[in-house]
């Protein structure tokens, strides 16, 4: 009777140590259902501000900063017991039992309860921080980066990004331009340009521009300043440099700062373009004061037929804000989705660089960024209602939709400067 009461806690504890793992799953389940909850979050507000573009209304962001995981495990146990007596009115008889009423029977029992959850605050990023780099003209290192992620071909981040391209002569007269408008008829016209201009090596470089921090100074005068000189050439870039004024040696205090610019590759422009611009065009050239926003570039296959260019023109191409770039797919989706639907694409520049007569034939062009309107599917990547409808990234198309998703979540994400995000949450939902 006895070696049964102290086997039964034995095996309850067995039972508990055998539900321990239990406990584990739920929580590594709960955070795997999170990471898909946080995707499908991200992906959501970005495809409904596209929506909100092509209808022209204002956009607006929400961010989820912090994310705090609670949880409790709760164990019981029980021990049941049934005791047939010989004589239960007194304490020798309780524990005699009664022969004819069979053996007493011990029912152990063990529970084990799990709970969790997760408080997560939603932050608003309407605010002055992010709107101002949101609304500003996306930098040329910010082109770089995205550039070096290899996501997809330089064609897609650069029909992106890029505003205008325009052809000017020696006396900054704009003889030609291109607009990023699929609204415009000509607008293959842009894209062709665009792939001559990749085909040429487009891309971005770091170089040290110069700025002047002091007047020009004698040798006499530097030395007797020599002391706040030297303090001046302890700060990061700083440094004495000789000019020629009025043919006499002068020494002049200046600051170098790295500034990325857009730039051709000087082999690759030869084979495509031939040598038609100055050095300065050039990726690795020790010209500087270019404007960061701008790059000179020699013109364009069709440019160099029409215009009559020299060394002394140059092509300028302008960036556009992340605000516009949103425009840009928000415009796509009103066209794919009219009537008649008209779907925007484009060519791989990578496919091009092997084959350039590839550049007038769009017959292996895919859509750039693909949206279904009124209908949706169980496997889209995400979909959102607005204004009664329905609108869905379909997730098995052939186009460049998911490349285009990725560009965008970077690029807003090197939006959110320090401090655009609000220490205090604007909703919090628990």
């Amino acid at each position: 009777m006895f070696k049964k009461l102290i086997l039964a806690p034995i095996a309850a504890v067995v039972a508990l140590s055998g539900c321990a793992p239990t406990g584990s799953s739920s929580f590594r389940d709960m955070s795997a259902a999170y990471r898909e909850v946080l995707e499908s979050y991200a992906n959501d507000n970005v495809l409904l501000n596209i929506v909100r573009s092509s209808k022209n209304m204002p956009v607006s962001f929400l961010d989820m900063p912090s994310v705090i995981g609670t949880g409790s495990v709760g164990v019981n146990a029980g021990l049941g017991t049934n005791i047939y007596s010989n004589a239960p009115g007194s304490v020798s008889g309780f524990f005699s039992a009664d022969p004819s009423a069979g053996l007493s029977t011990f029912a152990p029992s063990v529970g084990l309860s799990v709970n969790s959850g997760f408080n997560f605050t939603q932050s608003s990023l309407d605010n002055s921080q992010f709107m101002s780099s949101f609304l500003s003209d996306i930098r040329p290192e910010v082109v770089a980066s995205l550039t070096n992620n290899q996501v997809g071909p330089k064609s897609i981040l650069y029909s992106l990004v890029i505003d205008t391209i325009e052809l000017r002569d020696k006396n900054n007269v704009v003889i030609s331009k291109y607009f990023n408008n699929p609204y415009l008829p000509n607008y293959e016209e842009f894209q062709k340009a665009l792939y001559t201009l990749i085909e040429a090596g487009l891309s971005t470089e770091i170089v040290m521009e110069k700025h002047v921090v002091s007047a020009p100074m004698s040798a006499d005068a530097l030395n007797r300043n020599l002391v706040a000189a030297v303090a001046a050439q302890a700060q990061p870039g700083v440094m004495v440099m000789p000019v020629k004024t009025g043919g006499v040696t002068q020494y002049q205090m200046v600051r170098m700062v790295p500034t990325t610019r857009m730039c051709l590759n000087k082999q690759s422009e030869e084979m495509v373009l031939g040598h038609t611009f100055a050095e300065s065009a050039f990726c690795n050239s020790e010209a500087v004061g270019i404007l960061p926003k701008k790059a000179l570039m020699p013109a364009t296959a069709a440019a160099l037929s029409s215009a009559g260019v020299n060394k002394d023109s140059r092509l300028v191409i302008k960036l556009r804000s992340t605000r516009n770039v949103f425009d840009f797919l928000g415009t796509l989706v009103n066209l794919q989705n009219g009537n008649p639907p008209r779907m925007i694409k484009i060519m791989n520049s990578d496919a091009i660089a092997l084959n350039p007569s590839l550049i007038n034939d769009n017959s292996s062009a895919i859509p750039l960024f693909i949206v279904e309107k009124g209908r949706t599917s169980r496997h889209a990547i995400t979909s959102v209602s607005y204004q009664g409808q329905t609108y869905s990234v379909p997730s098995e198309s052939n186009s460049y939709t998911r490349e285009v998703l990725t560009l965008l979540s970077q690029l807003l994400t090197l939006n959110k400067v320090p401090g655009s995000i609000p220490a205090s949450p604007a909703v919090l939902i628990k």
